[in-house]
């Protein structure tokens, strides 16, 4: 009689190991596993809800990569449609080119290369350079011969208005699409800026810009005042070296700011400064402060344009940052279009700004931001369509 219970008890142990093996497995793979990496299908879903949403169709279908050119100005080397760098740029969909003096040569040679260097399957490039009268123009055999001072001591905006379009046609007329002008700064006479400013009035400089900005309308051209929100008071030039603009808010706003409110609505873009404003920031250049590349110029002044930054190769910014880590913390402050005039300065940007994006320390929607604003500027010249 006893074996009979015994071959149950050991029948019935034996579907309980069995269950508790099967269980075992369960747990493993339904728990232990639980951190370990995802299938690739989840993967895929992940990604794809951490992607921005944007309302641009042509962002939608661009890379981070793709992105990242879209928001970055370059200058280069060379000065005909043969030099290396020139084949570099043109492979790549970047927002806008930077032409220097340095690559200009005459009109005829410069219009082969501003054709050359829009010459791009995808999106083209803005070609943009820095004309601002004078002495202070890159291209020296187009207008302006006067310089903003000329200009403001006459007073008229008639005569901004003029000197403008005149500039703005020459410039269309060799293939540009941005001129990065004019200064709207206001400046004394012992200012670093004094000579390419138009007065140290505010309501002057205001009505002069407004003026100007009207010729550069009239032939189609995009031009950008420089340097939001006020480098007249600036301690040096920001290119030799870092600059602090000593003013309080309540000045800064009642003086340096009235030609940009004034013109914010008619510019399609600003160009940013790259002071130090003690009373957004007092160790970080403006164009890097979210203070004031959005808090200032999205917040307060209301500007829906295009933010550029002025050239992160100046000294007021190598002197503490790399250019890379500055183009980062230029591009999550607020900045759409970053400027960078050497090709020595640019090296690995591109690469910054996109580990930047994946990484999470800036926000994959502020790149997304950046591109479209770039994007709609090209839409409202003619470079593209959708």
């Amino acid at each position: 009689m006893p074996l009979p219970s015994l071959r149950f008890a050991m029948r019935r142990f034996a579907v309980v190991t069995a269950l508790v093996l099967i269980g075992g497995a369960v747990w493993i793979f339904l728990i232990r596993d639980n951190g370990a990496a995802p299938p690739p299908e989840a993967k895929d879903r992940e990604r794809v809800e951490r992607e921005p949403v944007s309302d641009d169709p042509i962002v939608r279908k661009m890379s981070t990569a793709e992105r990242v050119d879209q928001v970055l100005m370059l200058g280069f080397e060379g000065t005909d449609p043969g030099a290396p760098d020139v084949g570099d740029l043109t492979s790549r969909e970047l927002g806008a080119v930077l032409i220097r003096a340095e690559n200009w040569t005459g009109l005829d040679a410069g219009k082969r290369l501003v054709a050359s260097l829009a010459q791009n399957d995808g999106v083209p490039p803005l070609v943009a350079t820095s004309q601002e009268g004078g002495i202070y123009r890159s291209l020296q055999n187009l207008p302006p011969p006067e310089r903003a001072l000329d200009i403001g001591r006459d007073g008229s905006p008639e005569a901004a208005r003029a000197w403008a379009s005149e500039t703005a046609e020459a410039l269309a007329g060799a293939g540009f699409q941005l001129n990065l002008f004019p200064v709207a700064d206001v400046a004394t006479l012992d200012s670093p800026l004094a000579g390419r400013a138009f007065s140290d009035d505010p309501a002057e400089v205001a009505t002069l810009t407004e003026a100007a900005l009207e010729g550069c309308e009239e032939s189609d051209l995009a031009c950008a005042p420089l340097h939001f929100p006020g480098l007249g008071a600036a301690s040096q030039d920001t290119a030799e070296g870092p600059a602090t603009v000593a003013l309080d808010l309540v000045t800064l706003t009642d003086r340096d700011l009235v030609p940009f409110k004034a013109s914010s609505k008619r510019a399609p873009a600003l160009v940013l400064s790259l002071a130090l404003y003690p009373d957004f920031d007092a160790v970080t250049p403006g164009a890097l402060s979210p203070g004031v590349a959005t808090g200032l110029l999205r917040d307060e002044v209301g500007f829906k344009g295009v933010a550029i930054s002025d050239d992160l190769g100046s000294g007021a910014v190598t002197a503490t940052y790399s250019v890379p880590k500055a183009a980062v913390a230029a591009l999550d402050a607020g900045v759409d279009l970053i400027q960078i005039g050497s090709p020595e300065d640019a090296d690995g940007v591109a690469e910054a700004l996109e580990n930047a994006v994946k990484s999470g320390e800036v926000e994959p929607e502020r790149l997304a931001e950046a591109a479209e604003r770039v994007l709609d500027l090209k839409r409202d010249l003619g470079l593209i369509d959708d």
